[in-house]
């Protein structure tokens, strides 16, 4: 499960969600800015063996209680995520890479919407729904209680009448 989840476009913040309102993600955030910039320009070197197309930067740095994992998009866009060592461990990098590739198509459906101002905060319902399911995934106590709701919804079926 992560505990907190931020996007940004250059050093600007806009968008973050985190488990507990604890300063210390944002300062998390803010130390891992650096690495995320160091990281890129070791990308964008000639001799770089990497594949121009893997955004995925792998974990950043752990911490005492946390580990932080980082991605950037092509436009520079930096995602964020910062997990609990006890989740952490269960999750692999192919595991996380994934999850970043579904934060990154949530945000780039966002950021397609005509209405939205570039470079403001993001504020849609879908890209909140993709963050929050990021946010409980790999949680077994609560996935096993969202099953257990879902599972208690009787099922409906509409039969749609078709032409003859």
């Amino acid at each position: 499960m992560a505990c907190c989840v931020a996007v940004l476009i250059k050093e600007n913040l806009i968008y973050l969600r985190r488990s507990a309102e604890e300063l210390k993600f944002l300062f998390l955030i803010h130390a891992s800015i650096d690495i995320l910039d160091d990281k890129v320009n070791q990308l964008t070197k000639p001799t770089s063996d990497r594949d121009a197309r893997d955004f995925y930067l792998g974990l950043l740095y752990p911490v005492e209680e946390y580990k932080i994992y980082g991605y950037v998009s092509s436009t520079r866009v930096k995602f964020i995520l910062i997990f609990e060592h006890s989740t952490s461990i269960s999750l692999k990098d192919p595991d996380i890479k994934l999850l970043f590739q579904r934060l990154h198509q949530a945000y780039i459906d966002c950021i397609s919407n005509p209405f939205y101002e570039p470079n403001t905060q993001l504020k849609s319902k879908r890209f909140e729904q993709v963050v929050t399911s990021l946010m409980v995934q790999n949680d077994p106590l609560t996935s096993a209680i969202a099953s257990s709701q879902a599972s208690s919804v009787p099922s409906t079926s509409v039969i749609v009448p078709t032409a003859i």
